[in-house]
């Protein structure tokens, strides 16, 4: 074999060695990539089926919570209490109702009608747009449902949504609501494109809501058509599954029950809509690496051995690279902790969906975004770009604590730590910052200074929060050259409600206590436990001292009001001794004792009064 034919077999073998090395690099990358889009792809799918039925389910719960609303009016439930007890007509019952619920329709925009009956199910009133129209022997549902009725002219039926609610007084049940809705506003929820469809199935089978396939409105019919079974029972429990239409269209399939609720949101979409975009940029993928398989061969052909040695080492260099970018995005993408690459400026560059699912940005919106427009400036460290710099100057690397905004408004507490690239001059390229999720461990500390702070029965202030706040209190008038007042209330009559009624009982007097002397007082004036039935009450800013009387005036008045406890009348009182400050004490000490020795004073001199010290 002459060395012409020698150059061409080792030629040929160097490109038939490139070309084969292409295809096992195209294979290799394409099918972790054709997998991962894939999956994205279905799961895509099944995140916008989890969408239509959580807003569904959102549509539901707050129906049902207008109905809860409307039975709890407290002055509609007492008349309906008074009707039970016979002491007042039926007619004379509608004629009270009436006005009141037509007040309360008129505040619901898609309520068609509201009927109340009596708590053995008889109507007793209805109100609303077309109450006329509603038939007059609806039998009260055990729970929500949607049911068709005839309102339009053209005689077809109106789907309507029936909420009800039990009418609860002295925790009896004297009535119930039942409300009407029209489900135009859910509507849109139902719209998903020509290659998807969607409807509300019950989970009897026997009903379904589906848009009309003019798509004009919402009609109920027979379950028919809906949603092919699937070809495996196993699989209809998973998140989705693959099936056939009946004019053999196959489907990816979604059924998401709603919580609380008889019905069942359906869906499926096109498989070929599905994943066109996957097969596209499988094809470009498949197709480029190809091409570039092509044109090394003829750099091949062109450069002999040199270039061919060359082109192997770079190939295998190229594919340890791309498999290194491949294990990096795996981690950067399914990672739970947030993780975004920003400029040195904070400029956002590229942002995990971790962080994405926090926020509730997209990746288009978080594209050039400033960092800091996700960052609760009000609470945590708060950061700033002269910061980081010093930090990553003198330390190579930035920690701290920062609250990330949410989609709805709410923020939640992180550890940021932002870690620098650097480029081979030792100036910084990008910024990496890792999020980690402290919430556990904020929401513990939270709650170690509650239990350390607030009295665990009633919720206020313990004698620890007291001496703080008498101290502050202290040192804001002694600033401001004011007056303000302690009080010592000390409750009257209170051993015998544990003596004849048991310790929970003083339990309940006590929380009930704490009620009414919260909404005894002002805004400004502090409230606390000091211990068995003793309370402290710390005042505001005073103009004139006779204030003091005015509010213990009140919290007497307010504890003299018999307690209604485990189904029997409590009466007790209170003896409140009053200290003001400078007068009587400009020690926390002198003003607790004057107070305490006021409070005594009272109580031998026949309670339920106060006195100054």
């Amino acid at each position: 074999m002459d060395i012409f034919e020698q150059k061409r077999r080792i030629i040929t073998v160097a490109i038939v060695a490139v070309v084969l090395t292409g295809i096992i690099i195209a294979a290799a990358v394409s099918t972790p990539l054709i997998n991962q889009i894939h999956s994205q792809a279905s799961s895509s799918a099944s995140q916008v089926a989890n969408a239509k039925a959580a807003g569904i389910q959102g549509f539901l719960d707050r129906h049902q919570e207008l109905a809860r609303q409307t039975a709890s009016r407290s002055e509609l439930a007492r008349a309906m209490a008074t009707y039970a007890k016979g002491d007042i007509t039926p007619e004379a019952l509608a004629d009270f109702s009436r006005p009141r619920l037509e007040d309360a329709a008129r505040r619901i925009d898609n309520l068609v009608a509201l009927i109340r009956y009596d708590a053995s199910g008889k109507e007793i009133v209805r109100v609303g747009q077309f109450k006329d129209q509603i038939p007059t022997n609806i039998n009260l549902p055990s729970r929500l449902d949607i049911r068709g009725y005839t309102l339009a002219a053209d005689n077809s039926a109106t789907p309507l949504l029936h909420a009800s609610a039990p009418i609860i007084t002295d925790e009896k049940i004297v009535g119930y609501d039942l409300l009407l809705f029209d489900l135009a506003p859910l509507k849109p929820t139902f719209e998903v494109g020509d290659d998807s469809s969607l409807c509300l199935v019950d989970t009897n089978r026997t009903r379904r809501l589906a848009l009309t396939p003019t798509g004009q409105r919402l009609q109920l019919s027979a379950p028919e058509g809906c949603l092919a079974t699937a070809d495996n029972p196993d699989v209809a429990d998973s998140d989705f599954f693959r099936t056939s239409l009946s004019d053999g269209t196959r489907v990816l399939a979604f059924i998401r029950p709603l919580d609380g609720y008889p019905w069942e949101v359906h869906m499926n979409s096109r498989i070929s809509k599905v994943f066109e975009e996957v097969i596209e940029d499988i094809v470009v993928s498949v197709a480029l690496i190809l091409l570039l398989s092509a044109v090394a061969g003829a750099i091949v052909w062109w450069s002999l051995n040199p270039v061919v040695h060359a082109l192997i080492n770079q190939a295998s260099q190229i594919a340890r690279s791309a498999e290194e970018l491949r294990l990096a995005q795996q981690v950067f993408s399914h990672t739970h902790e947030a993780i975004v690459i920003c400029d040195p400026g904070l400029r956002v560059i590229r942002a995990n969906p971790a962080f994405q699912d926090i926020t509730g940005a997209t990746a288009k919106a978080l594209k050039n975004a400033n960092l800091m427009a996700f960052i609760d400036c009000d609470r945590g460290k708060n950061i700033s770009r002269a910061e980081i710099q010093r930090h990553l100057l003198a330390e190579n690397a930035w920690q701290g604590e920062v609250w990330l905004n949410g989609p709805e408004a709410e923020a939640s507490p992180n550890l940021l730590t932002i870690s620098p690239v650097r480029n081979t001059r030792g100036q910084i390229q990008q910024l990496i910052l890792t999020f980690s999720d402290i919430t556990a461990r904020v929401r513990a500390e939270r709650q170690m200074f509650r239990l350390a702070h607030f009295d665990k029965l009633t919720g206020l202030p313990n004698r620890t929060a007291l001496d703080t706040h008498l101290e502050q209190a202290i040192e804001q008038a002694r600033r401001q050259h004011h007056q303000f007042a302690l009080m010592f209330l000390d409750l009257d009559k209170f051993k015998a409600v544990n003596d004849t009624l048991g310790h929970q009982a003083g339990d309940e007097v006590l929380q009930n206590v704490a009620r009414r002397l919260k909404h005894t007082v002002r805004a400004d004036d502090v409230v606390g436990r000091r211990g068995g039935d003793e309370f402290l009450i710390i005042t505001g800013p005073l103009d004139d001292h006779e204030d003091t009387r005015l509010i213990a005036r009140k919290m007497i008045e307010a504890l003299n009001q018999p307690f209604h406890i485990q189904g029997q009348k409590a009466r007790i009182g209170a003896s409140v001794g009053i200290a003001l400050y400078p007068h009587d004490g400009q020690t926390a000490g002198e003003l607790q004792a004057n107070a305490d020795q006021a409070m005594y004073s009272v109580k031998t001199s026949g309670r339920n009064n106060l006195a100054f010290a």
